[in-house]
């Protein structure tokens, strides 16, 4: 007997009828059709192409959504900083000194004891730490300077200004201004920088800034002359008549000085991106000397270990600088002033090195936000200007009193 006939006798007796072959083999078929099968080799890598696909298509937009995040925060930052400057000034009736006094691009640079930074610490909830530093102690007195000029030179070759007071925050007599130092103010650092706090300042662990305040400008403005849109040479007799004063300087000014309008004059504009000379591509040196003979945070420069440290909010040679461009560019390298010049490559070309004064983030106008970068104007707003702006008609942007007045392209 086949199974067929069996499983039909055996129906049949217990439903009363008989199968035949054929409806049993259909009864069979059957099931295997609803069977699940599982997904062949093929179907899955198309399965895995297809949300490969996706992937790629949604992560530049996660990635550019990221990234006005970081460029808001930025910008938050910056107009926390604008408004400090108005209220120090509303509390003492001046601004903040430059702590930078006119930069001359060399050694006879005068320098205030504590950065613009530190100044502006109790209008951005952070008294806790400028309390840290010494603000009261006679700095000519205590770092055994002599007449230079109108001011004082240190022993150490750094020109300190007549009204400075304070011991500097890497003076190894005052342990408390080195711990507030290597506090990481975040309304200092912009997101948008590749580089974690830790990662700025391997070595001392200084707290780092990403905006600088501009204290003058020498880019050459005379049309038609060989270094026009570059910095204006050491020696050429009009070099003071292209010279624009910025916002801030040591001598107390007020927001009235800046007679273009505090609209149309910039107080700070991004410098994002520098570092420790020990770091590779961002580490930056600067060849300006402390004030201190025997610093607590020695940086090697050729004349020995006094060098600055220009990417720490506590230094005065890092919060405000000149804008000029980048003036040790060698050939083929243009010197043309402008916003994130050499920033194509990061830690810049061989003929503009960032570690190179002036060149890419180097104390110029820099940013990593590609198109451009955010400036704070005297009037506390924010407002982000185009790396295709002119060099010159930035210039005028920060001569408070030129009479140059322009609304910048964005």
């Amino acid at each position: 007997m086949s199974l067929d006939t069996d499983f039909s006798a055996e129906c049949g007796g217990a439903w009363g009828g008989g199968f035949t072959g054929d409806y049993y083999m259909k009864m069979r078929l059957g099931r295997r059709s609803t069977m699940r099968q599982a997904f062949t080799l093929v179907e899955l890598l198309v399965v895995i192409a297809i949300i490969g696909i996706l992937v790629g298509l949604l992560l530049p937009a996660v990635q550019a959504a990221r990234e006005a995040a970081r460029r808001m925060s930025c910008s938050n930052n910056m107009k926390q900083i604008g408004l400090a400057v108005q209220n120090h000034e509303s509390a003492f009736k001046k601004l903040p000194g430059s702590g930078q006094c006119g930069s001359t691009g060399s050694t006879t640079t005068v320098y205030q004891i504590h950065s613009t930074a530190t100044q502006l610490l109790p209008y951005i909830e952070q008294q806790t730490v400028y309390n840290m530093f010494d603000h009261s102690t006679n700095s000519i007195a205590h770092y055994g300077a002599s007449p230079s000029g109108s001011d004082f030179i240190t022993p150490s070759g750094c020109i300190i200004h007549r009204s400075s007071k304070g011991k500097a925050y890497d003076d190894p007599t005052h342990p408390s201004g080195q711990l507030a130092a290597q506090t990481n103010i975040s309304t200092y650092t912009c997101p948008s920088t590749p580089m974690d706090p830790g990662t700025r300042d391997p070595v001392d662990r200084l707290g780092g800034i990403d905006y600088m305040f501009i204290d003058l400008s020498d880019v050459d403005s005379r049309v038609g002359s060989a270094t026009y849109g570059m910095r204006t040479p050491s020696s050429d007799p009009q070099l003071t008549q292209m010279r624009v004063q910025g916002m801030l300087d040591c001598e107390g000014s007020r927001l009235a000085a800046s007679t273009d309008g505090t609209s149309n004059t910039l107080l700070s504009i991004e410098d994002a991106g520098r570092a420790h000379p020990n770091v590779a591509k961002f580490g930056a040196l600067s060849t300006r000397k402390t004030p201190v003979s025997s610093p607590a945070f020695p940086v090697n420069m050729s004349t020995g270990p006094l060098g600055r440290h220009m990417y720490a909010w506590a230094d005065a040679d890092a919060v405000t600088n000149g804008y000029s461009g980048p003036s040790n560019a060698v050939a083929p390298g243009s010197r043309i002033a402008k916003i994130n010049n050499y920033g194509q490559v990061t830690g810049g070309p061989a003929e503009c090195l960032w570690s190179v004064n002036n060149c890419g983030p180097n104390d110029e106008p820099f940013a990593f936000h590609g198109s451009g970068a955010q400036a704070v104007y005297g009037d506390g707003s924010v407002r982000f200007l185009s790396a295709n702006l002119d060099g010159i008609i930035l210039k005028w942007m920060v001569g408070r009193n030129d009479g140059q007045t322009y609304e910048a392209q964005e």
